[in-house]
């Protein structure tokens, strides 16, 4: 169900991104400082629906996420160039990983394991459906950091852990990253590169758990 509900996702998504140009200033900041600042962004469920909650600080503000057994993302529309512009940052605070068992007692193996308490996604739209790519940034509980990972959906969907572990557990961290060179990295060299999304993903649906971890200031689009 949850293959068929993300290939769905895509094609109903793509079509329209690869006909769409989106003006704005880059770079974008998304600093969940008011009450509807999820208004520019969609929704998309998987299976059933994580609690994403906005709350408003004094100047940045941050954005809660909480999942019981569930699968569903924020998705935010976007198009720039990656060469050009390759920088994406954000805050990101894991308080409860999803429970993953050990391999030897999963009955699902690696889809199992596709639990994140937090993930970021950069997206590459395509013409051609089959050449749809996505880049997703990780907090894995176990995996060292710049671990490169092929998605048990996809071969187009790379995984990169930026955090392990729990030694920052219940902490805010900085991560950086620079879309064009983990583009290469995960998938060979390109001479152009245009982002059509990006996403954020809380899921505990696979491991039927829990999970919840916050975002804040995420700034998407800008020079080294």
């Amino acid at each position: 169900m949850k293959i068929r509900l993300v290939i769905f996702f895509l094609v109903f998504l793509f079509i329209g991104l690869a006909f769409l140009a989106y003006a704005f200033e880059l770079p974008k900041w998304f600093l969940f400082d008011r009450k509807n600042a999820l208004d520019e962004w969609q929704e998309k469920i998987f299976k059933d629906r994580v609690l994403y909650e906005v709350r408003p600080g004094r100047k940045i503000g941050e954005l809660a996420a909480s999942s019981e057994q569930a699968c569903s993302g924020l998705l935010y529309r976007m198009k720039f160039n990656a060469v050009k512009y390759p920088m994406i940052s954000w805050f990101w605070k894991v308080t409860k990983f999803p429970d993953k068992k050990p391999v030897e007692e999963m009955q699902g193996g690696w889809l199992e394991k596709d639990d994140y308490a937090a993930r970021v996604y950069v997206i590459f739209p395509s013409w051609n459906f089959l050449n749809i790519r996505s880049i997703e940034y990780v907090w894995d509980e176990d995996l060292p950091e710049e671990t490169i990972m092929t998605s048990p959906y996809s071969k187009n969907i790379k995984l990169i852990v930026v955090e392990s572990g729990r030694k920052n557990l219940n902490r805010w961290v900085l991560e950086e990253r620079n879309i064009y060179l983990d583009y290469i990295r995960s998938f060979g060299h390109v001479r152009s590169l245009k982002v059509g999304a990006i996403a954020l993903m809380t899921d505990a649906d696979n491991t039927v758990s829990t999970a919840e971890a916050f975002y804040k200031s995420i700034k998407v689009g800008y020079e080294k």
